[in-house]
């Protein structure tokens, strides 16, 4: 069920489902046509692009489809402000009519309207299992509950609730301690952990996050504008993957990165 989404048992995923989450301001003349992302994962050979429906419906089409397919089943903007809750917007039934090979849903962990969200997301993984389509769940806590999301403890029951609620992968961020992320994957069990990408940074920075990432157990990551807001996004797809599916060094890939200028 899981094993179309890895590529010796790791996971590169090519997020972009950030027209709704963020609005426009993630973008330029390039990555704001969907086309240029599914060409970057394409070419790249991303085990998984991540897509809201209504972009899936209408760009997921001919050669394109040879890439992994993730549907994001809910989605917010970041307009108002209230307390954290991300609601379904499109069904299993309608990821599956799409090609989708998997299917992804938002829990903000700690938020007052979490309950809302178990219920929603419980009937996902049901659906979804009967269809043979893994899960990802996005554990982010959040709300005046949680001091601090990044907490190692807090990042670590994430990755529980996602296992206990029947996720096949939960997709967290990073704190920068590979140790407390040792941890986290354990308190996963059977679940696999994905890192989020995040915010653009610098290349090497980025470069041993991901090495961190990869030595402490996680499954993979989930990149975004990292990728596709660089100059050299198919470049630098390729020195990402010599740390995640070749297991090379942080300093390999950039030495890769900087020969290829």
């Amino acid at each position: 069920m899981i094993n179309k989404l890895l590529r010796k048992n790791k996971a590169m995923f090519l997020a972009y489902d950030h027209g709704i989450e963020h609005g426009p301001k993630d973008f330029n003349i390039e990555n704001v046509d969907p086309r240029r992302i599914l060409d970057i994962a394409l070419e790249g050979k991303y085990t998984g692009v991540i897509l809201q429906h209504g972009i899936a419906e209408k760009y997921y089409t001919g050669a394109y489809r040879d890439i992994p397919l993730i549907i994001k089943l809910n989605g917010k903007t970041s307009i108002p402000h209230i307390d954290p809750i991300s609601r379904q917007v499109c069904s299993v039934e309608r990821a599956v009519k799409l090609g989708a090979d998997a299917v992804g849903y938002t829990i903000y962990d700690g938020s007052p309207t979490e309950p809302k969200m178990f219920r929603e997301f419980s009937k996902i993984v049901e659906t979804a299992h009967d269809y043979g389509l893994p899960v990802i769940a996005w554990m982010y806590p959040r709300g005046k509950f949680v001091k601090d999301e990044k907490d190692n403890e807090i990042l670590a029951y994430s990755a529980r609730i996602g296992l206990e609620l029947g996720a096949d992968i939960v997709k967290i961020k990073y704190n920068d301690d590979p140790e407390g992320l040792k941890w986290v994957v354990k308190c996963a069990g059977k679940t696999r952990v994905v890192i989020s990408g995040g915010n653009k940074i610098d290349i090497p920075e980025f470069l041993h996050k991901i090495e961190e990432i990869i030595k402490s157990g996680a499954s993979g990551i989930a990149v975004g504008r990292n990728i596709w807001q660089h100059e050299k996004p198919f470049t630098l797809t390729k020195a990402i993957q010599k740390i995640v599916f070749e297991g090379k060094t942080a300093q390999e890939a950039l030495d890769f990165l900087n020969q290829q200028k």
